[in-house]
């Protein structure tokens, strides 16, 4: 069985993965197996023309493999070996960006030094404190890289997995190996990528206080093996990580015995745990014990545990199948509106390396839009004259085009232009703006016209205040429904209204939507044009949708409202 860091990362979750894994299937062997592979070849190419071309003896994807047990073999690839001044160095591609390094700084003498600072050859180091008296929360910071748990200490952990085995096979070797990321603050021109897209770290002295807990975890892993143990194990939220990137692929498995609607996970702030009032006072209950102890439905939670005004409101639309209406704030931030209603919605990629000029990675690059207008009150024909929508060419940058059709057809009016989850849409146009500043009034005129339709149903309790409500009433949600378990995305809150909304969609979250997208460079026509008109349907309904939910607020408004 060959062990990369991502299988062992894996298999030390917790004792039972290792029974219920298929060794032989694989799961995540690559650190880029969310990217596309188009995308893996250029962030590996243009770092060799830009920093190693030039060099003699490179070795690309250098193997290496070592039999540390009967039936484990620990396996990785190093991306390029090279030479240089100082000897023999190792390059070793990531696929994410620096940030959450760069942005780390420890507490010292008054000051936050930076944990990470370039040496003299460009290579981000860790910044060791010359005095111990200097140190502050140093160690703490260093403690935390250390931690495979957390997303930065995970990375870390893939450094010392390949410096553990590069020094079992060759245990005399003073063989650099550098980890390279992406530098979120590049901007790309549009020609050419060039050096400053890449960050690259040095994690060696970190690697002193990894390297037996990486000959631990190997143990461990093998201890798992050999048990094999079925049985069911304590959930644990760092390990199972569910719902984010890291998440174990048996997550579904082992949480089946939760319910998939309105579980205790679905209780808003679920993750901050509960207090039990006694008598010596109260009693914290971390949300992942109870569900250890089998209290794993919002009903098994205590009344008298729910401190919370919102939990309380949850527990009261699921125990009587009521809604939640606060009429008077729906209909004071519906009273805002103006006719026309423009419908506006965004697809975007989440790109490895930038695209287009002015973009970064991991940019969101917009390559899709879809445009309702509702032009009398209550009136809207999903599929007719008034839906307008844009796709671009998957090979080309189509940007211009979609923004100058976006403007003709949106500031053919001067009213509401109507999103679900404002920050999304109002950042993509704030990005236009910079990328095509001559259209910079334009894209401020929609920009200033933006209502946040989930404000309607949430909260903005800022704009509550303004209009005199007090500050209870104003931090109060205005709407919910058990139909919705504990979240206000548009997808949970369409099935208050219309529950068929996306049900016969062949793309229906926004996920698919993009990787649908990423896969129409590798289709033949046939696919292409089908896979188009589903990315087509899929942007139309998400307009459609916004459409839905305000005329369904209706019947849950007084009986003579009307936005006009």
């Amino acid at each position: 069985m060959k062990v990369t860091a991502n299988v062992l990362l894996n298999y030390i979750r917790c004792r039972r993965y290792a029974s219920l894994n298929d060794p032989d299937a694989g799961y995540s062997s690559s650190e880029f197996d969310s990217a596309s592979e188009y995308q893996v070849h250029v962030y590996r190419q243009n770092f060799l023309n830009l920093f190693l071309d030039t060099q003699e003896d490179l070795n690309i994807n250098h193997n290496l493999t070592y039999d540390f047990h009967p039936e484990i073999e620990l396996s990785e690839t190093y991306d390029f070996l090279t030479r240089d001044e100082q000897g023999e160095v190792i390059y070793c591609l990531f696929p994410t960006t620096s940030k959450d390094f760069l942005k780390q700084k420890y507490n010292s003498d008054g000051h936050k030094p930076q944990l990470f600072v370039k040496n003299n050859q460009g290579i981000y180091m860790v910044n060791i404190p010359e005095k111990q008296a200097d140190q502050g929360n140093f160690k703490e910071k260093i403690r935390k890289l250390t931690d495979r748990r957390e997303d930065s200490g995970r990375m870390v952990y893939h450094y010392a997995f390949k410096r553990f085995l590069y020094d079992i096979v060759n245990p005399e070797n003073t063989t650099r190996i550098l980890f390279v990321f992406l530098n979120s603050d590049y901007v790309h021109d549009g020609l050419s990528y060039q050096k400053q897209l890449y960050h690259i770290f040095d994690f060696s002295e970190i690697y002193s206080l990894m390297k037996e807990i990486i000959e631990a975890d190997i143990y461990r892993m093998i201890n798992h093996l050999e048990l094999s143990d079925f049985v069911a194990c304590p959930l644990v939220k760092k390990e199972c990580r569910k719902g984010d990137s890291f998440e174990c692929k048996f997550v579904d498995f082992c949480f089946s015995h939760i319910p998939k609607n309105n579980s205790i996970l679905d209780y808003f702030d679920s993750h901050l745990g509960f207090e039990e009032p006694t008598e010596a006072g109260n009693v914290y209950h971390d949300t992942y014990d109870l569900i250890n102890e089998g209290l794993v439905d919002m009903n098994d939670i205590p009344i008298s545990w729910l401190r919370n005004e919102l939990h309380l409101m949850q527990r009261y639309c699921l125990d009587t199948g009521k809604i939640h209406v606060n009429q008077l704030k729906i209909e004071a931030l519906l009273k805002t509106l103006r006719y026309p209603l423009v419908y506006l919605d965004f697809e975007a990629l989440p790109c490895l390396l930038p695209r287009f000029r002015g973009e970064k990675p991991y940019s969101q690059s917009v390559f899709q839009y879809s445009i309702h207008v509702e032009e009398d009150e209550g009136v809207l024909d999903k599929n007719g004259n008034s839906h307008y929508e844009f796709i671009a060419n998957h090979d080309t940058d189509n940007r211009r085009e979609l923004v100058e059709s976006m403007i003709k057809i949106i500031n053919r009016f001067d009213s509401s232009v109507i999103v679900y989850h404002k920050t999304f849409e109002e950042q993509r146009l704030k990005e236009l703006q910079d990328i095509f500043p001559e259209y910079k009034n334009e894209l401020q005129n929609i920009i200033d016209r933006l209502f946040d339709l989930k404000d309607v149903l949430k909260n903005n309790k800022k704009f509550y205040l303004k209009q005199g409500f007090s500050e209870a009433d104003a931090s109060r949600y205005n709407f919910y429904s058990c139909e919705m378990s504990g979240s206000y995305s548009l997808k949970k809150v369409i099935k208050v209204f219309n529950p068929n909304a996306y049900q016969d969609l062949t793309i229906n979250n926004g996920e698919a939507a993009y990787k649908a997208y990423m896969s129409l460079e590798f289709l033949d026509q046939t696919d292409r044009e089908n896979t188009i008109n589903d990315l087509l349907e899929y942007c139309k309904q998400d307009t459609y949708s916004m459409y839905e939910i305000i005329n369904g607020l209706r019947k849950h408004l007084s009986p003579d409202f009307h936005i006009r």
